[in-house]
């Protein structure tokens, strides 16, 4: 890209651009480089070591049970004019997001996330003619910037910083001492091309939603991406540490990164279904569908989904500390089901009344740990195999599945889902379907291989760590 086709996306105030990315333990990473650089870097990239794109989360050690953490040879980022923004909030810098290249600028590194999930978009759209579009409900804690010798501060003592308020949900209060703030996440996510629909506290102390609206997938992951950047910078502007870890407090509601997904043929909504029927009106003998009106693609996809949930797990509840929030009664998603408007099903789906075109499914089990992209490709690919075979959907689960017995849990087909990273690090690899479906959609082999080992990192160096420890370590990271 020549230097006026850059000057059409940055203000003549850029004199540094932030190269970015979110590696394979779920954090945002960047590299600066003048703007003078900038073209050389479109052109040729910047080099990266291979092995920092799997450094867990818990600190930057490399891994060592997989050849992928080896310090031997490196990707190239090439910035994307596309995903390109100058930063209101510091008006010298631009942000950027890369291609990993191996071979710049054409040929992408095969772990690549945003390459990845452009694959899978692609085999959805020339094997299906499927496209999808994606919203997000983007939620996190907005705490105080501790003092050095303050909880979650820099001496070392366990636990997270005061919230911002006490408040409850959709307090008023809340609103008001978060509104400067919020006012400019806003501002700035609407600057950058980011829709928002709505925003309000949340259940936790200091917690808050901004919904995201819904875009094609790939420009809504990237939009995603940026928009949690900004979240965190301007909290830092106005004193403040915006975490997006899933369970940062004890016995106070967690923070997901609900994705909601339509899936499209054409103009056709393939979630598209009819209201649910009143019992009365369902008549033994009646050969009724487990969703009335959903299609049969539509069906499959979701049914794919549902069936490697447990498997999926590991790349949108990727963190030990995921697991913290994802309990029964939190609407969560703890268990293995779906239904329509059932907001403790990991899958949901709804609609905007008299709103035909909003038919979409809520998945719940997705958090601010997960690298977008990834737990994106995977959501999708575990729908193309209920395509590819013709998986049909269980009846939908009509209440809150943790108020059933053992019992009735078993007779419904609905089972627990992983109940810590382990489990679900045993689910996927157990899954050989849906690990070979993954790895031929996205090109390569060692990405969920070497996905699984930073997987394993985190998962034996915390998992013996109370939660205030785990909160103290990784609630700045995220």
């Amino acid at each position: 890209m020549s230097s006026p086709e850059w000057a059409a996306v940055l203000a003549p105030s850029v004199r540094f651009v932030r190269l970015l990315w979110v590696d394979a333990g779920g954090v945002r990473r960047c590299r600066v480089i003048p703007r003078k650089r900038l073209e050389d870097a479109a052109a040729h990239g910047v080099g990266l070591a291979f092995a920092c794109f799997w450094l867990p989360a818990w600190g930057d050690a490399c891994i060592t049970d997989d050849p992928a953490g080896v310090p031997v040879g490196e990707m190239r980022l090439v910035p994307d004019a596309a995903a390109t923004h100058t930063l209101p909030w510091m008006p010298s810098h631009a942000i950027s997001l890369v291609t990993m290249c191996k071979q710049p600028p054409d040929e992408p590194w095969g772990c690549c996330p945003r390459t990845a999930l452009r694959r899978v978009l692609q085999q959805a759209q020339e094997r299906h003619g499927l496209t999808l579009q994606l919203g997000f409900e983007l939620e996190f804690f907005l705490f105080h910037k501790p003092e050095k010798d303050e909880a979650g501060g820099s001496s070392g003592r366990g636990g997270v910083p005061p919230p911002l308020d006490g408040s409850n949900y959709c307090s008023a209060s809340a609103l008001d001492a978060a509104a400067p703030v919020l006012g400019e996440m806003v501002a700035t996510l609407a600057s950058f091309g980011i829709a928002v629909e709505q925003l309000h506290p949340e259940s936790g102390p200091g917690q808050f939603e901004v919904s995201l609206g819904h875009a094609p997938a790939a420009q809504a992951l990237d939009g995603l991406l940026l928009a949690q950047q900004a979240v965190a910078a301007l909290a830092a502007k106005h004193s403040l540490v915006a975490s997006f870890l899933p369970k940062p407090l004890a016995g106070a509601a967690g923070s997901g990164m609900h994705m909601h997904f339509s899936l499209w043929q054409g103009e056709s909504n393939l979630l598209a279904h009819d209201p649910p029927r009143p019992k009365a009106f369902v008549f033994a003998g009646m050969d009724e569908p487990a969703v009335p009106g959903l299609s049969p693609t539509g069906e499959a996809f979701l049914a794919g989904v549902l069936h490697h949930l447990p498997a999926l797990m590991a790349f949108t509840a990727p963190s030990p500390n995921s697991y913290r929030r994802i309990e029964p009664h939190a609407w969560a998603g703890a268990f293995q089901c779906y239904g329509v408007n059932n907001r403790e099903a990991p899958l949901r789906l709804c609609s905007t009344p008299g709103a035909p075109e909003s038919f979409n499914c809520e998945y719940k089990t997705m958090d601010g740990t997960a690298n977008p992209h990834l737990a994106a490709a995977a959501l999708i690919v575990a729908g193309l195999r209920g395509i590819e075979q013709s998986m049909q959907l269980p009846r939908p689960c009509t209440t809150d599945p943790g108020s059933l017995s053992e019992g009735a849990l078993a007779g419904a087909g609905i089972a627990r889902l992983p109940q810590t990273l382990g489990e679900a690090i045993e689910a996927f690899q157990a899954d050989e379907d849906f690990h070979a479906a993954l790895a031929e959609a996205c090109g390569s082999k060692t990405l969920p291989r070497a996905f699984m080992a930073t997987r394993r990192s985190e998962w034996q160096h915390l998992k013996d760590k109370s939660l205030e420890e785990e909160a103290a370590l990784l609630y700045a990271r995220y």
